[in-house]
């Protein structure tokens, strides 16, 4: 009779996360693809998945070297590209969120169907008063850490000297990646500005520090359904806070991860740190059994 206090346990931890709850012993996966052809026609509203959708396109962008219609689907699962003086106006098509791309640039927007974009360079804005929902966050993430807000109007910029954010509206907080130091107090209000330098640490760093996070993530998911695990001083109430912590660690330390595997410059090296990424965000959103971490 205790696994559905498990379960019910586990559905409220997983908000840390933004992702839905899943019967135990599975992990929670990126959805189907929806086609990322250029011209792709707008479907069924029962049929739409999350995504962005381009309102608007100017100039050159392309995903995997085709251009970018008006109207298109975005999936989340591959990068745009912009040329100079391009720029892409999207909206998440179930949270109606809204972000403008502005070239150079690549990015990877809503990223596996979240509100989460990934930035490897070049700019982007946000807008303000769309989208906003108790608890819901939207994650920008850089190789030189990641921008996090619930309601704000935001210009960005990321590139060789870090990145830049400046607050027009609402509020945000910006968070370096694991080694780098912020000269600013968080969160940023209206007219605030930031800057963290350019990653102090190699993408194979900030990958493995994504493995260490989601690892540590999913023993704390264990803790959390198995009583008898933590010791008899800690409550579940305190194995659950463990939890949210290191869950939203891991997901903020992989987000950054991702955005600087895409940087890499070689073609393996790229492919290779970005299945340790997607290997490790399967790990920190993975749902165990009860009982399945006690030795017998």
């Amino acid at each position: 009779m205790a696994e559905p206090r498990f379960t019910f346990a586990w559905c409220v931890l997983a908000l840390a996360g933004a992702t839905a709850c899943s019967k135990p012993g599975t992990a929670a996966k990126p959805s189907a693809s929806t086609p990322t052809a250029a011209a792709v026609s707008a479907p069924h509203a029962s049929q739409v998945k999350p995504a962005c959708r381009a309102l608007l396109v100017v100039g050159r962008a392309t995903v995997d070297g085709a251009p970018i219609a008006t109207s298109a689907l975005l999936d989340g699962a591959h990068w745009v590209e912009l040329e100079a003086g391009a720029s892409v106006a999207l909206r998440h098509t179930l949270t109606s969120r809204e972000f403008k791309l502005i070239g150079p640039a690549r990015v990877l927007p809503c990223r596996n169907g979240a509100e989460q974009l990934l930035l490897s360079f070049g700019q982007m804005s946000t807008s303000a008063n769309l989208g906003v929902r108790p608890g819901a966050e939207v994650l920008i993430a850089t190789p030189a850490g990641i921008v996090r807000y619930g309601d704000a109007a935001l210009d960005l910029e990321f590139g060789i000297k870090g990145l830049s954010v400046r607050v027009k509206q609402g509020e945000a907080w910006v968070e370096p990646e694991e080694h780098g130091k912020p000269a600013f107090k968080n969160p940023l209000h209206n007219g605030g500005e930031a800057h963290l330098a350019a990653q102090h640490s190699s993408a194979r760093a900030l990958a493995d520090a994504c493995q260490t996070a989601a690892e540590t993530a999913q023993e704390s998911a264990q803790r959390v359904l198995d009583n008898g695990a933590a010791g008899a001083e800690s409550s579940l109430g305190v194995r659950a806070a463990a939890h949210m912590r290191a869950r939203s660690k891991a997901r903020v330390a992989c987000a950054i991860a991702a955005s600087a595997a895409f940087a890499a410059s070689d073609p393996a090296e790229r492919q290779s740190l970005s299945a340790s990424v997607a290997h490790s965000d399967e790990l920190w959103q993975m749902v165990p059994h009860a009982g399945s971490g006690q030795k017998n």
